[in-house]
């Protein structure tokens, strides 16, 4: 098996920040999940591997947006179930498209984007409430990462 070189994969910016430690580290393992998926179909892997990544990286959207979701409540964060909308409409476009086996890479475009867009358009605004509003978020949120 060939190691990928970084051209493979997608690098992680500061535009994908929010600021809030814990929910930034959990989106670098999405994006790290993403790149171990893109990494898979462009070696060829077989099916069941392919697979098993898809299955983990939907099982750790989940686990992602519970967390997140659990952070928004306890600043009341007023966008909270709209942003909570577009997590379970995530979960159900992923379930769909995972189906398509004749088109994985349509399905790393699909998810990257959606990761980026929502990054940057819909998780970004949870750091501007915080600055709007002088939250310290930190009272909210269990940060035990560096």
């Amino acid at each position: 098996m060939k190691k990928p070189s970084p051209d493979n994969t997608y690098i992680w910016n500061y535009d994908f920040e929010t600021g809030i430690n814990r929910i930034d580290f959990e989106h670098q393992v999405f994006l790290e999940l993403i790149n171990s998926f893109k990494i898979a179909v462009e070696e060829g892997q077989e099916k069941l591997e392919l697979d098993s990544i898809i299955s983990e990286l939907e099982k750790y959207a989940e686990f992602h947006f519970i967390s997140e979701e659990n952070f928004m409540r306890r600043i009341n964060y007023p966008e909270y179930k709209d942003h909570q909308s577009k997590h379970f409409d995530l979960l159900e476009d992923l379930n769909i498209a995972k189906h398509d086996e004749t088109d994985y890479k349509k399905l790393i475009e699909f998810v990257y984007s959606w990761f980026t867009h929502h990054t940057i358009g819909e998780d970004r605004k949870i750091k501007k409430f915080l600055e709007d509003n002088d939250i310290d978020f930190e009272e909210f949120h269990y940060n035990i990462l560096p």
